[in-house]
Protein backbone atom coordinates (compact mmCIF):
# COMPACT_ATOMS: atom_id res chain seq x y z
CA UNK A 1 0.00 0.00 0.00
CA UNK A 2 1.56 3.93 -0.57
CA UNK A 3 2.27 5.98 1.93
CA UNK A 4 -0.46 8.98 2.31
CA UNK A 5 2.94 11.30 1.87
CA UNK A 6 3.83 9.45 -1.37
CA UNK A 7 0.26 9.97 -2.81
CA UNK A 8 0.03 13.55 -1.98
CA UNK A 9 2.84 13.92 -3.77
CA UNK A 10 1.76 12.16 -6.57
CA UNK A 11 -1.50 14.28 -6.45
CA UNK A 12 0.70 17.27 -6.61
CA UNK A 13 2.38 16.58 -9.30
CA UNK A 14 -0.30 15.65 -11.36
CA UNK A 15 -2.37 18.63 -10.07
CA UNK A 16 0.69 20.88 -11.57
CA UNK A 17 0.29 19.09 -14.67
CA UNK A 18 -3.27 18.98 -15.12
CA UNK A 19 -2.30 22.92 -14.60
CA UNK A 20 0.08 23.16 -17.29
CA UNK A 21 -1.81 21.55 -19.76
CA UNK A 22 -4.85 24.17 -19.81
CA UNK A 23 -7.57 22.26 -18.36
CA UNK A 24 -8.25 25.15 -16.10
CA UNK A 25 -8.76 28.01 -18.36
CA UNK A 26 -9.52 31.63 -17.37
CA UNK A 27 -12.46 32.79 -19.89
CA UNK A 28 -13.68 35.94 -19.90
CA UNK A 29 -17.42 36.52 -19.10
CA UNK A 30 -19.38 37.32 -21.76
CA UNK A 31 -20.39 41.28 -22.14
CA UNK A 32 -22.92 42.08 -19.80
CA UNK A 33 -22.73 39.89 -16.96
CA UNK A 34 -21.02 38.62 -13.93
CA UNK A 35 -19.41 36.17 -11.90
CA UNK A 36 -21.90 34.50 -9.27
CA UNK A 37 -20.38 35.42 -5.97
CA UNK A 38 -19.00 32.74 -3.59
CA UNK A 39 -15.89 32.38 -1.06
CA UNK A 40 -12.56 32.77 -2.75
CA UNK A 41 -9.76 30.11 -2.69
CA UNK A 42 -6.49 28.76 -3.03
CA UNK A 43 -5.68 28.44 -6.61
CA UNK A 44 -6.83 25.44 -7.92
CA UNK A 45 -7.94 23.63 -4.90
CA UNK A 46 -10.17 26.56 -3.88
CA UNK A 47 -11.45 26.10 -0.77
CA UNK A 48 -11.58 22.38 -0.05
CA UNK A 49 -9.55 22.62 3.07
CA UNK A 50 -12.53 24.87 4.84
CA UNK A 51 -14.60 21.87 3.81
CA UNK A 52 -15.05 19.64 7.04
CA UNK A 53 -15.29 15.75 6.66
CA UNK A 54 -18.66 15.29 8.31
CA UNK A 55 -22.01 16.84 8.02
CA UNK A 56 -20.75 18.84 4.98
CA UNK A 57 -24.27 20.14 4.10
CA UNK A 58 -23.64 22.64 6.85
CA UNK A 59 -20.68 24.91 5.68
CA UNK A 60 -22.48 24.36 2.19
CA UNK A 61 -25.47 25.87 3.57
CA UNK A 62 -23.79 28.67 5.90
CA UNK A 63 -21.87 30.01 3.00
CA UNK A 64 -25.19 30.39 1.24
CA UNK A 65 -26.22 32.21 4.13
CA UNK A 66 -23.34 34.39 3.41
CA UNK A 67 -23.26 34.43 -0.42
CA UNK A 68 -27.24 34.19 -1.08
CA UNK A 69 -29.49 31.58 -2.38
CA UNK A 70 -26.79 31.10 -5.39
CA UNK A 71 -23.18 31.08 -5.40
CA UNK A 72 -20.32 29.36 -6.65
CA UNK A 73 -17.23 27.76 -5.85
CA UNK A 74 -14.23 25.68 -7.30
CA UNK A 75 -12.48 22.78 -6.12
CA UNK A 76 -9.68 21.41 -8.09
CA UNK A 77 -10.57 23.34 -11.01
CA UNK A 78 -14.12 22.34 -11.45
CA UNK A 79 -16.67 24.90 -11.03
CA UNK A 80 -19.41 24.14 -8.22
CA UNK A 81 -22.82 26.32 -8.06
CA UNK A 82 -24.72 25.71 -4.95
CA UNK A 83 -28.81 26.76 -4.79
CA UNK A 84 -30.46 27.25 -1.91
CA UNK A 85 -34.22 28.38 -3.35
CA UNK A 86 -36.50 26.02 -4.22
CA UNK A 87 -37.37 28.58 -7.01
CA UNK A 88 -34.24 28.97 -8.65
CA UNK A 89 -33.49 25.52 -8.53
CA UNK A 90 -36.75 25.05 -10.76
CA UNK A 91 -35.82 28.02 -13.06
CA UNK A 92 -32.32 26.15 -13.79
CA UNK A 93 -32.85 22.33 -13.52
CA UNK A 94 -36.44 21.72 -14.71
CA UNK A 95 -37.29 24.96 -16.98
CA UNK A 96 -33.91 24.63 -18.43
CA UNK A 97 -33.67 21.05 -18.76
CA UNK A 98 -32.35 20.98 -21.76
CA UNK A 99 -28.57 22.11 -20.19
CA UNK A 100 -28.94 21.34 -17.26
CA UNK A 101 -29.82 17.58 -16.98
CA UNK A 102 -26.21 16.02 -17.19
CA UNK A 103 -24.65 14.56 -14.40
CA UNK A 104 -20.61 14.93 -13.54
CA UNK A 105 -18.18 12.98 -13.62
CA UNK A 106 -17.32 11.03 -10.53
CA UNK A 107 -13.36 10.69 -10.62
CA UNK A 108 -13.64 7.25 -8.42
CA UNK A 109 -16.23 5.54 -10.74
CA UNK A 110 -14.90 5.30 -14.18
CA UNK A 111 -17.35 5.69 -17.37
CA UNK A 112 -20.53 6.61 -15.01
CA UNK A 113 -21.65 8.79 -17.58
CA UNK A 114 -21.18 7.20 -20.45
CA UNK A 115 -21.11 3.29 -19.75
CA UNK A 116 -24.82 2.47 -19.05
CA UNK A 117 -24.37 0.87 -15.97
CA UNK A 118 -25.80 3.54 -13.80
CA UNK A 119 -29.01 5.00 -14.90
CA UNK A 120 -29.53 7.91 -11.55
CA UNK A 121 -25.20 8.65 -12.62
CA UNK A 122 -25.80 8.51 -16.41
CA UNK A 123 -24.76 11.70 -18.39
CA UNK A 124 -27.39 13.01 -20.74
CA UNK A 125 -27.03 9.98 -23.69
CA UNK A 126 -29.01 7.81 -25.75
CA UNK A 127 -28.56 5.12 -22.95
CA UNK A 128 -30.12 7.55 -20.38
CA UNK A 129 -32.80 8.03 -22.44
CA UNK A 130 -33.46 4.91 -23.62
CA UNK A 131 -33.29 3.30 -19.37
CA UNK A 132 -35.02 5.92 -18.20
CA UNK A 133 -38.16 4.97 -20.13
CA UNK A 134 -37.75 1.49 -19.54
CA UNK A 135 -38.01 1.77 -16.08
CA UNK A 136 -40.74 4.04 -15.85
CA UNK A 137 -42.52 1.51 -17.84
CA UNK A 138 -41.44 -1.15 -15.45
CA UNK A 139 -42.57 0.75 -12.59
CA UNK A 140 -45.80 2.12 -13.86
CA UNK A 141 -46.95 -1.28 -15.95
CA UNK A 142 -50.97 -1.31 -14.53
CA UNK A 143 -50.32 -4.69 -13.26
CA UNK A 144 -47.02 -3.57 -11.15
CA UNK A 145 -50.54 -3.45 -8.63
CA UNK A 146 -49.79 -6.55 -8.41
CA UNK A 147 -46.22 -6.20 -6.56
CA UNK A 148 -47.71 -3.79 -3.67
CA UNK A 149 -48.14 -6.47 -1.27
CA UNK A 150 -44.43 -6.72 -0.81
CA UNK A 151 -44.11 -3.62 1.31
CA UNK A 152 -46.67 -4.55 3.77
CA UNK A 153 -45.10 -8.30 3.88
CA UNK A 154 -42.04 -6.97 5.12
CA UNK A 155 -43.77 -4.07 7.37
CA UNK A 156 -45.03 -7.21 9.15
CA UNK A 157 -41.56 -8.49 9.63
CA UNK A 158 -40.36 -5.39 10.83
CA UNK A 159 -42.73 -4.72 13.56
CA UNK A 160 -42.13 -8.17 14.44
CA UNK A 161 -38.09 -8.09 14.91
CA UNK A 162 -38.97 -4.38 16.48
CA UNK A 163 -40.69 -6.18 18.84
CA UNK A 164 -38.04 -8.68 19.75
CA UNK A 165 -34.99 -6.63 19.58
CA UNK A 166 -35.39 -2.76 19.28
CA UNK A 167 -32.07 -2.16 19.91
CA UNK A 168 -30.70 -3.44 16.41
CA UNK A 169 -33.05 -1.16 15.12
CA UNK A 170 -30.60 0.08 11.94
CA UNK A 171 -30.13 -3.54 10.68
CA UNK A 172 -34.25 -4.17 10.93
CA UNK A 173 -35.07 -0.89 8.92
CA UNK A 174 -31.96 -2.07 6.18
CA UNK A 175 -33.62 -5.56 6.11
CA UNK A 176 -36.75 -3.93 5.53
CA UNK A 177 -35.90 -1.37 2.65
CA UNK A 178 -33.33 -4.51 0.89
CA UNK A 179 -35.98 -7.10 1.32
CA UNK A 180 -38.81 -5.25 0.00
CA UNK A 181 -37.17 -3.81 -3.15
CA UNK A 182 -35.73 -7.55 -3.70
CA UNK A 183 -39.04 -8.51 -3.97
CA UNK A 184 -39.82 -5.74 -5.91
CA UNK A 185 -36.66 -5.94 -8.30
CA UNK A 186 -36.49 -9.94 -9.03
CA UNK A 187 -39.66 -11.39 -6.86
CA UNK A 188 -37.59 -12.83 -3.58
CA UNK A 189 -36.66 -11.67 -0.57
CA UNK A 190 -33.50 -13.83 -0.45
CA UNK A 191 -31.47 -11.64 -2.88
CA UNK A 192 -31.19 -8.99 0.24
CA UNK A 193 -28.35 -9.83 1.71
CA UNK A 194 -25.86 -9.29 -1.29
CA UNK A 195 -28.17 -6.35 -2.42
CA UNK A 196 -27.20 -4.81 0.88
CA UNK A 197 -23.08 -5.31 0.48
CA UNK A 198 -22.92 -3.89 -3.21
CA UNK A 199 -25.64 -1.14 -2.11
CA UNK A 200 -22.94 0.60 0.66
CA UNK A 201 -19.88 -0.97 -1.48
CA UNK A 202 -21.68 1.60 -4.50
CA UNK A 203 -22.28 4.28 -2.04
CA UNK A 204 -18.34 4.62 -0.82
CA UNK A 205 -17.61 4.79 -4.54
CA UNK A 206 -19.58 7.39 -5.22
CA UNK A 207 -19.26 9.81 -1.80
CA UNK A 208 -17.17 12.23 -1.12
CA UNK A 209 -16.39 10.98 1.98
CA UNK A 210 -15.79 7.58 0.82
CA UNK A 211 -12.74 7.10 -1.90
CA UNK A 212 -10.18 9.83 -1.87
CA UNK A 213 -10.43 10.39 -5.31
CA UNK A 214 -13.95 11.89 -5.33
CA UNK A 215 -11.87 14.55 -2.86
CA UNK A 216 -8.78 14.81 -4.61
CA UNK A 217 -9.97 14.72 -8.06
CA UNK A 218 -6.11 14.36 -9.68
CA UNK A 219 -5.80 10.73 -8.04
CA UNK A 220 -8.01 9.14 -10.31
CA UNK A 221 -5.42 9.80 -12.85
CA UNK A 222 -3.39 7.60 -11.24
CA UNK A 223 -2.37 3.80 -13.10
CA UNK A 224 -4.88 0.89 -11.66
CA UNK A 225 -1.93 -0.75 -10.38
CA UNK A 226 -1.14 2.71 -8.20
CA UNK A 227 -4.68 3.14 -6.87
CA UNK A 228 -6.13 1.24 -4.03
CA UNK A 229 -9.04 2.95 -4.90
CA UNK A 230 -9.31 1.82 -8.57
CA UNK A 231 -9.05 -1.59 -7.38
CA UNK A 232 -11.17 -1.95 -5.05
CA UNK A 233 -13.97 -0.49 -7.10
CA UNK A 234 -13.15 -2.35 -10.06
CA UNK A 235 -13.52 -5.71 -7.56
CA UNK A 236 -16.95 -4.11 -6.79
CA UNK A 237 -17.84 -3.96 -10.49
CA UNK A 238 -17.07 -7.76 -11.03
CA UNK A 239 -18.63 -8.81 -8.01
CA UNK A 240 -22.12 -6.00 -9.19
CA UNK A 241 -22.02 -7.55 -12.33
CA UNK A 242 -21.83 -11.03 -11.32
CA UNK A 243 -25.41 -10.44 -9.37
CA UNK A 244 -27.26 -9.04 -11.45
CA UNK A 245 -27.02 -11.56 -13.85
CA UNK A 246 -27.28 -14.33 -11.58
CA UNK A 247 -30.72 -12.43 -10.19
CA UNK A 248 -31.98 -12.28 -14.36
CA UNK A 249 -30.82 -15.68 -14.70
CA UNK A 250 -33.07 -16.88 -11.64
CA UNK A 251 -36.11 -15.12 -12.68
CA UNK A 252 -35.83 -16.39 -16.19
CA UNK A 253 -35.20 -19.63 -14.79
CA UNK A 254 -38.83 -19.42 -13.00
CA UNK A 255 -40.35 -18.19 -15.88
CA UNK A 256 -39.74 -21.34 -17.78
CA UNK A 257 -40.90 -23.67 -14.58
CA UNK A 258 -44.14 -21.29 -14.55
CA UNK A 259 -43.17 -20.06 -10.90
CA UNK A 260 -42.22 -16.28 -10.99
CA UNK A 261 -43.07 -14.20 -8.95
CA UNK A 262 -44.60 -10.58 -9.86
CA UNK A 263 -41.63 -8.55 -10.10
CA UNK A 264 -39.76 -5.67 -12.59
CA UNK A 265 -37.16 -8.62 -14.08
CA UNK A 266 -40.30 -10.57 -15.24
CA UNK A 267 -41.96 -7.26 -16.89
CA UNK A 268 -38.84 -6.51 -18.27
CA UNK A 269 -38.26 -9.95 -19.77
CA UNK A 270 -41.35 -10.26 -20.81
CA UNK A 271 -41.62 -7.17 -22.70
CA UNK A 272 -38.08 -7.04 -23.90
CA UNK A 273 -38.62 -7.30 -27.56
CA UNK A 274 -40.11 -4.40 -27.35
CA UNK A 275 -37.91 -2.22 -25.87
CA UNK A 276 -34.96 -3.11 -27.92
CA UNK A 277 -32.41 -4.28 -24.77
CA UNK A 278 -30.06 -6.64 -24.12
CA UNK A 279 -30.92 -9.13 -20.76
CA UNK A 280 -26.98 -7.53 -19.82
CA UNK A 281 -28.58 -3.73 -20.09
CA UNK A 282 -31.69 -4.82 -19.00
CA UNK A 283 -30.01 -6.58 -15.58
CA UNK A 284 -28.47 -3.81 -14.72
CA UNK A 285 -31.71 -1.12 -15.05
CA UNK A 286 -33.81 -3.19 -12.83
CA UNK A 287 -30.26 -3.84 -10.34
CA UNK A 288 -29.83 0.34 -10.22
CA UNK A 289 -33.60 0.59 -9.47
CA UNK A 290 -33.05 -2.32 -6.75
CA UNK A 291 -30.02 0.19 -5.25
CA UNK A 292 -31.62 2.78 -5.21
CA UNK A 293 -34.75 1.83 -3.40
CA UNK A 294 -32.13 -0.10 -1.07
CA UNK A 295 -30.18 3.07 -0.40
CA UNK A 296 -32.68 5.83 -0.03
CA UNK A 297 -35.50 4.62 2.08
CA UNK A 298 -33.60 3.65 5.44
CA UNK A 299 -32.48 7.15 6.26
CA UNK A 300 -36.13 8.81 6.47
CA UNK A 301 -37.33 6.02 8.99
CA UNK A 302 -34.15 5.89 11.06
CA UNK A 303 -34.80 9.78 11.38
CA UNK A 304 -38.38 9.22 12.42
CA UNK A 305 -37.07 7.14 15.66
CA UNK A 306 -34.77 10.03 16.44
CA UNK A 307 -37.91 12.83 15.85
CA UNK A 308 -40.10 10.89 18.21
CA UNK A 309 -37.98 10.74 20.95
CA UNK A 310 -37.65 14.41 20.34
CA UNK A 311 -41.05 14.88 19.54
CA UNK A 312 -43.16 11.88 21.36
CA UNK A 313 -46.45 14.01 21.39
CA UNK A 314 -46.85 13.22 18.17
CA UNK A 315 -47.15 9.53 18.50
CA UNK A 316 -50.17 10.33 20.39
CA UNK A 317 -51.73 11.77 17.97
CA UNK A 318 -50.92 9.32 15.05
CA UNK A 319 -52.59 6.93 17.21
CA UNK A 320 -55.43 8.83 17.62
CA UNK A 321 -55.97 9.47 13.88
CA UNK A 322 -55.60 5.94 12.99
CA UNK A 323 -57.54 4.61 16.09
CA UNK A 324 -60.93 7.00 14.40
CA UNK A 325 -59.74 5.44 11.11
CA UNK A 326 -58.41 1.95 11.46
CA UNK A 327 -59.82 1.43 15.00
CA UNK A 328 -57.85 -1.33 16.96
CA UNK A 329 -55.70 -2.95 13.74
CA UNK A 330 -52.54 -1.56 11.81
CA UNK A 331 -52.53 1.26 9.08
CA UNK A 332 -52.60 -0.42 5.79
CA UNK A 333 -52.28 1.67 2.37
CA UNK A 334 -55.88 1.37 1.46
CA UNK A 335 -56.38 3.75 5.01
CA UNK A 336 -53.87 6.83 3.39
CA UNK A 337 -56.60 9.36 2.04
CA UNK A 338 -57.86 9.20 5.49
CA UNK A 339 -54.61 9.15 7.50
CA UNK A 340 -53.29 13.29 6.57
CA UNK A 341 -51.65 13.47 9.53
CA UNK A 342 -49.65 10.42 9.18
CA UNK A 343 -48.93 11.45 5.65
CA UNK A 344 -47.53 14.85 7.24
CA UNK A 345 -45.22 13.67 9.47
CA UNK A 346 -43.92 11.03 6.64
CA UNK A 347 -43.31 14.43 4.65
CA UNK A 348 -41.84 16.04 7.79
CA UNK A 349 -39.32 13.92 8.55
CA UNK A 350 -38.28 14.05 4.99
CA UNK A 351 -38.07 17.64 5.36
CA UNK A 352 -36.55 18.06 8.64
CA UNK A 353 -33.51 15.82 7.88
CA UNK A 354 -33.34 14.79 4.29
CA UNK A 355 -31.71 11.63 3.24
CA UNK A 356 -29.80 13.68 0.90
CA UNK A 357 -28.95 17.08 2.51
CA UNK A 358 -26.38 18.05 -0.45
CA UNK A 359 -28.52 16.81 -3.15
CA UNK A 360 -27.68 15.03 -6.54
CA UNK A 361 -25.58 16.73 -8.96
CA UNK A 362 -26.36 17.95 -12.52
CA UNK A 363 -23.89 19.50 -14.64
CA UNK A 364 -23.76 22.24 -16.93
CA UNK A 365 -24.10 21.55 -20.17
CA UNK A 366 -23.06 25.24 -21.86
CA UNK A 367 -22.95 28.43 -21.02
CA UNK A 368 -25.82 30.26 -19.24
CA UNK A 369 -26.41 33.30 -17.74
CA UNK A 370 -29.11 33.95 -15.21
CA UNK A 371 -30.47 37.00 -13.47
CA UNK A 372 -27.24 38.51 -14.39
CA UNK A 373 -25.24 35.81 -13.54
CA UNK A 374 -23.16 33.60 -15.74
CA UNK A 375 -22.31 30.29 -15.20
CA UNK A 376 -19.51 28.49 -17.41
CA UNK A 377 -20.24 24.85 -18.93
CA UNK A 378 -18.95 21.95 -17.04
CA UNK A 379 -19.89 23.65 -13.45
CA UNK A 380 -21.26 20.86 -11.03
CA UNK A 381 -24.73 22.16 -10.32
CA UNK A 382 -25.97 21.26 -6.14
CA UNK A 383 -29.51 22.08 -5.04
CA UNK A 384 -28.77 21.97 -1.66
CA UNK A 385 -31.12 20.09 -0.10
CA UNK A 386 -30.75 21.17 3.42
CA UNK A 387 -30.80 25.06 2.46
CA UNK A 388 -33.77 24.50 0.42
CA UNK A 389 -35.85 22.46 3.37
CA UNK A 390 -34.42 25.70 6.13
CA UNK A 391 -36.09 28.83 4.05
CA UNK A 392 -37.79 30.47 6.47
CA UNK A 393 -40.35 32.24 4.53
CA UNK A 394 -41.65 28.44 2.88
CA UNK A 395 -41.03 26.86 6.01
CA UNK A 396 -41.31 29.16 9.41
CA UNK A 397 -39.37 27.70 12.44
CA UNK A 398 -37.40 25.31 10.01
CA UNK A 399 -35.37 23.44 12.69
CA UNK A 400 -38.26 22.72 14.50
CA UNK A 401 -39.84 18.90 13.71
CA UNK A 402 -43.86 20.45 12.78
CA UNK A 403 -46.07 18.00 10.61
CA UNK A 404 -48.86 20.73 11.19
CA UNK A 405 -46.91 23.43 8.53
CA UNK A 406 -48.91 20.44 6.34
CA UNK A 407 -51.84 20.38 7.76
CA UNK A 408 -53.33 24.06 8.83
CA UNK A 409 -53.97 26.30 6.32
CA UNK A 410 -52.24 29.61 7.97
CA UNK A 411 -48.98 27.83 6.82
CA UNK A 412 -47.19 28.64 3.24
CA UNK A 413 -46.85 24.90 2.36
CA UNK A 414 -50.19 23.76 2.96
CA UNK A 415 -52.61 22.65 0.34
CA UNK A 416 -55.99 20.84 -0.42
CA UNK A 417 -57.73 19.05 -0.12
CA UNK A 418 -56.56 16.47 2.76
CA UNK A 419 -57.39 13.31 1.08
CA UNK A 420 -54.58 14.10 -1.39
CA UNK A 421 -52.05 16.51 0.44
CA UNK A 422 -49.69 16.24 1.79
CA UNK A 423 -47.64 14.07 -0.39
CA UNK A 424 -43.68 13.12 -1.28
CA UNK A 425 -44.87 13.73 -4.99
CA UNK A 426 -43.12 17.08 -5.81
CA UNK A 427 -40.90 17.08 -2.92
CA UNK A 428 -37.41 18.69 -4.11
CA UNK A 429 -35.48 15.71 -2.30
CA UNK A 430 -36.63 13.34 -5.59
CA UNK A 431 -34.75 15.86 -7.84
CA UNK A 432 -35.81 18.15 -9.96
CA UNK A 433 -36.98 18.28 -13.92
CA UNK A 434 -35.48 15.12 -16.24
CA UNK A 435 -33.98 13.93 -13.16
CA UNK A 436 -36.65 13.39 -11.02
CA UNK A 437 -36.26 9.88 -9.29
CA UNK A 438 -39.20 7.52 -11.19
CA UNK A 439 -39.96 5.28 -7.96
CA UNK A 440 -41.96 7.93 -5.59
CA UNK A 441 -45.00 5.88 -5.20
CA UNK A 442 -42.77 3.07 -3.93
CA UNK A 443 -41.03 5.52 -1.22
CA UNK A 444 -44.07 6.68 -0.05
CA UNK A 445 -45.79 3.24 0.11
CA UNK A 446 -43.20 2.24 2.22
CA UNK A 447 -42.50 4.73 4.51
CA UNK A 448 -46.36 4.97 5.07
CA UNK A 449 -46.89 1.49 6.04
CA UNK A 450 -43.32 1.63 8.52
CA UNK A 451 -44.11 5.09 9.85
CA UNK A 452 -47.87 4.15 10.24
CA UNK A 453 -46.53 0.24 11.68
CA UNK A 454 -44.22 1.65 14.18
CA UNK A 455 -46.76 4.78 15.82
CA UNK A 456 -49.15 2.03 16.03
CA UNK A 457 -47.17 -0.46 17.85
CA UNK A 458 -44.59 1.15 19.59
CA UNK A 459 -44.11 3.77 21.98
CA UNK A 460 -40.61 5.20 21.22
CA UNK A 461 -38.91 7.59 23.97
CA UNK A 462 -35.30 8.78 25.47
CA UNK A 463 -33.69 5.92 27.62
CA UNK A 464 -33.56 7.03 31.70
CA UNK A 465 -30.41 6.46 33.55
CA UNK A 466 -30.16 5.41 37.03
CA UNK A 467 -31.35 8.36 38.34
CA UNK A 468 -34.26 8.83 36.35
CA UNK A 469 -33.00 11.65 34.17
CA UNK A 470 -33.36 11.23 30.19
CA UNK A 471 -30.46 10.30 28.32
CA UNK A 472 -29.60 12.99 25.90
CA UNK A 473 -30.49 11.43 21.73
CA UNK A 474 -28.25 13.96 19.66
CA UNK A 475 -30.20 15.19 16.88
CA UNK A 476 -27.44 16.53 14.37
CA UNK A 477 -25.47 13.45 14.47
CA UNK A 478 -25.52 11.94 10.94
CA UNK A 479 -23.09 9.93 8.89
CA UNK A 480 -20.83 11.58 6.03
CA UNK A 481 -21.81 9.39 3.03
CA UNK A 482 -23.91 11.13 0.01
CA UNK A 483 -27.02 9.57 2.16
CA UNK A 484 -27.09 10.67 5.32
CA UNK A 485 -28.72 8.65 8.31
CA UNK A 486 -28.18 9.43 12.13
CA UNK A 487 -25.76 7.74 14.06
CA UNK A 488 -26.56 4.89 16.32
CA UNK A 489 -28.32 6.24 19.24
CA UNK A 490 -30.35 4.48 22.19
CA UNK A 491 -33.87 4.84 22.76
CA UNK A 492 -36.59 3.14 24.72
CA UNK A 493 -39.13 1.14 22.35
CA UNK A 494 -42.07 -0.24 24.00
CA UNK A 495 -45.20 -1.56 22.83
CA UNK A 496 -48.23 0.35 23.28
CA UNK A 497 -49.90 -2.52 24.73
CA UNK A 498 -48.13 -5.97 26.45
CA UNK A 499 -50.22 -7.99 24.55
CA UNK A 500 -49.56 -6.51 20.81
CA UNK A 501 -46.12 -8.53 20.92
CA UNK A 502 -47.90 -11.75 20.31
CA UNK A 503 -50.30 -10.49 17.73
CA UNK A 504 -47.34 -8.92 15.75
CA UNK A 505 -45.81 -12.40 15.82
CA UNK A 506 -49.07 -14.01 14.43
CA UNK A 507 -49.18 -11.55 11.46
CA UNK A 508 -46.03 -12.57 10.43
CA UNK A 509 -46.52 -15.90 10.75
CA UNK A 510 -49.56 -15.81 8.78
CA UNK A 511 -47.35 -14.04 5.66
CA UNK A 512 -44.15 -16.23 6.07
CA UNK A 513 -46.30 -19.58 5.76
CA UNK A 514 -46.58 -20.46 9.57
CA UNK A 515 -43.12 -20.32 10.57
CA UNK A 516 -41.09 -16.93 12.27
CA UNK A 517 -38.11 -18.23 11.42
CA UNK A 518 -37.09 -16.36 7.52
CA UNK A 519 -38.14 -18.48 5.00
CA UNK A 520 -37.34 -18.26 0.86
CA UNK A 521 -41.09 -18.17 0.65
CA UNK A 522 -40.76 -20.28 -2.47
CA UNK A 523 -40.74 -17.18 -4.90
CA UNK A 524 -38.49 -17.41 -7.70
CA UNK A 525 -35.33 -19.49 -8.27
CA UNK A 526 -33.19 -20.13 -5.01
CA UNK A 527 -36.02 -20.20 -2.57
CA UNK A 528 -36.26 -22.28 0.55
CA UNK A 529 -34.95 -21.32 4.03
CA UNK A 530 -32.88 -17.59 3.99
CA UNK A 531 -30.30 -17.96 6.89
CA UNK A 532 -29.37 -14.99 9.22
CA UNK A 533 -29.31 -12.05 7.54
CA UNK A 534 -25.93 -9.96 6.82
CA UNK A 535 -26.27 -7.33 9.11
CA UNK A 536 -27.94 -8.60 11.86
CA UNK A 537 -26.26 -8.95 15.15
CA UNK A 538 -26.44 -12.33 15.62
CA UNK A 539 -23.92 -12.93 12.44
CA UNK A 540 -24.32 -16.50 10.53
CA UNK A 541 -24.10 -17.87 7.12
CA UNK A 542 -25.45 -16.50 3.62
CA UNK A 543 -26.44 -18.34 1.22
CA UNK A 544 -24.02 -17.93 -2.08
CA UNK A 545 -25.75 -16.34 -4.79
CA UNK A 546 -23.13 -17.75 -7.27
CA UNK A 547 -22.59 -21.30 -6.30
CA UNK A 548 -26.17 -21.76 -4.93
CA UNK A 549 -24.15 -23.63 -1.91
CA UNK A 550 -24.47 -22.12 1.65
CA UNK A 551 -21.53 -20.50 3.09
CA UNK A 552 -19.82 -20.26 6.41
CA UNK A 553 -18.41 -16.43 6.35
CA UNK A 554 -17.19 -14.07 8.56
CA UNK A 555 -18.73 -10.95 9.27
CA UNK A 556 -16.94 -7.78 9.24
CA UNK A 557 -17.11 -4.19 10.73
CA UNK A 558 -16.16 -1.73 8.58
CA UNK A 559 -16.53 2.16 9.50
CA UNK A 560 -16.67 4.73 6.81
CA UNK A 561 -17.04 8.11 7.49
CA UNK A 562 -18.64 7.66 10.82
CA UNK A 563 -21.56 4.86 9.80
CA UNK A 564 -20.65 1.42 11.34
CA UNK A 565 -22.13 -1.70 8.35
CA UNK A 566 -21.76 -5.38 8.96
CA UNK A 567 -20.82 -7.18 5.68
CA UNK A 568 -19.06 -10.02 4.31
CA UNK A 569 -15.30 -9.35 3.54
CA UNK A 570 -15.73 -11.01 -0.28
CA UNK A 571 -17.34 -7.90 -0.75
CA UNK A 572 -14.45 -5.34 -0.63
CA UNK A 573 -11.89 -8.52 -2.47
Amino acid sequence: MLSVSLLAVLSLVLALVYWELGVRKLKKLPPGTRPLPGPRGLPFIGRVHDVPSAATWLKFWEWSKAYGPIYQMEIFGTVHVWISSEDIANDLLSKRGSIYSDRPDIPNLPDNRTSGDYLALLGRTDDWRRQRKVSHQVMSRPTAESLYHYPAVECKRLLYQMSKDASSYMAHIEQYTSRTISRLSWGAPHFADELRVGTFGLLETISPSGAAPNVVSPLSYLPAWLSPWQQVENARHAREHRFFRHCCDSVKSSMSKRTAAPSYMKIFLEEKAKHGMRDEEGQYVVGMMAIAGALTIGSPLQSYILAMCHYPEWQVKLREEMRSVCGERCPEWKDREKLPMLRAVMKEVVRWRPPVPTGIPHRLEQDDVYDGYHIPAGATIHALEWGITRNPLVYPDPENFNPNRYLQPSYPTFRSPLSQFPSLKGHSQFGFGRRTCTGVDIVEQELFLAMGGLAWAFDISKKKDEEGREVEVPKDRYTSLLIAKPERFEFECRLVREDMGLGLEEAWREVNGGEVRDRGDGEGEGGGEEVLSLGTPEGGSEKDWESGNEVEEELVVKEVGGEVNVCCPGAWR
